[in-house]
């Protein structure tokens, strides 16, 4: 089997590639000790070649940046669709990545509910996997599987669903396929929120129409915060990286935890990716019309957690390190399951 990437930076309403990039990420390992640092192993230990390979293991590892600091132009060699589109790697996600942005910005430059829904469907795709589960991970089941999106941990994902399914059906003959395509609306999503770090995007996972296992994504209610941390060091991530990856409520809404407050944010700037998600939760009360889900309140008071709460809301600081942090444990999400399969890359 193998697993083919390319790696785009994203920017807004621009995605610059680097077509040709078919190299890297065989038996990539993050193995973490108990003071969360990180260590890369396999073949980007030693056999990343390219510029790109580099910047690859240096972000899983922590040494380098996983964010794009610049908005790099790319133009569009034809139509969708045309000769020169289709020779041109870039070219399919460039259209699709139009598109995606218009579906998710406001009128005022906010982002909107399907943006949202994009980045906890990015989260719940990826995530329904283990070290020990064998399958499941960032294979686009939850937008194939009918099974998997009517789970109770997924309600409220229906939309968004309906909406990757029409994508894919456009996009599909020029080669997206859903796994690709739900990372891709995630990372598009997260920098159509005004203040959310570019990501560097990878492509080339494999579709799975089987539901992924069961019991791999923590209910909304779940309140022990050992349970949570020790769920995701299960997937090998530290409590560092579960607390920056829970940041992404800073953009959510609530609406089946508690029916009675239905809509109501976890935050009160919902439309920016800001650092008002930590402030607010350590404050006595939430503001007003906010809601505070169980399990957030639990790892804002946690050991491994509670200080990066702190961290992330320094007034000169926080946002650039949460960003950072943020892109880091994202971007491992986004391909672990398939770095634990040791599934084979092409080198060219």
């Amino acid at each position: 089997m193998k697993y083919t990437t390319m790696f785009f930076f994203l920017s807004l309403g621009i995605a610059s590639g680097f077509p040709g990039m078919d190299t890297l990420l065989n038996d990539i390992r993050r193995r973490q000790s108990t003071t969360g640092t990180s260590e890369m192993i396999g073949d980007l230990t030693d056999g990343a070649t390219t510029a790109v390979g580099r910047q690859v293991r240096e972000c899983i590892t922590g040494v380098g940046s996983c964010e794009n600091q610049e908005e790099k132009s790319y133009d569009r060699p034809d139509d969708l669709g045309a000769a020169l589109c289709q020779a041109d790697s870039c070219c399919v996600w460039d259209f699709l990545q139009q598109e995606l942005v218009e579906l998710f910005r406001n009128n005022d430059g906010t982002c909107n509910n399907l943006a949202r829904a994009s980045v906890r469907l990015g989260f719940h795709d990826a995530g329904a996997w283990s070290k020990s589960s064998g399958t499941g991970g960032a294979d686009g089941s939850l937008v194939l599987s009918s099974d998997e999106i009517n789970r109770p941990e997924n309600n409220g994902l229906q939309e968004i669903r309906t909406k990757a399914l029409q994508l894919l059906n456009k996009f599909s003959k020029h080669g997206v396929n859903a796994a690709d395509l739900v990372q891709f609306m995630h990372n598009v999503a997260t920098v159509t929120c005004p203040l959310g770090p570019r990501l560097l995007t990878l492509v080339g996972r494999h579709d799975r129409r089987e539901a992924n296992p069961m019991g791999l994504i923590p209910s909304n209610n779940a309140s022990d915060a050992t349970f949570l941390i020790d769920l995701f060091q299960n997937k090998t991530f530290t409590a560092r990286d579960l607390a920056a990856l829970l940041g992404a409520h800073t953009v959510a809404r609530q609406l089946y935890v508690d029916p009675s407050r239905a809509g109501q944010t976890f935050d009160s700037t919902p439309g920016v990716w800001d650092m008002n998600f930590y402030r607010e939760m350590v404050l006595p009360e939430p503001p007003s019309g906010v809601y505070r889900l169980a399990n957030d309140e639990a790892l804002a008071l946690a050991d491994g957690t509670s200080s990066r709460f702190t961290a992330f809301t320094d007034v000169t600081f926080g946002q650039t390190v949460w960003n950072s942090e943020y892109s880091a444990a994202y971007i491992l999400i986004a391909i672990i399951s398939f770095i634990h399969r040791q599934i084979v890359v092409d080198r060219i």
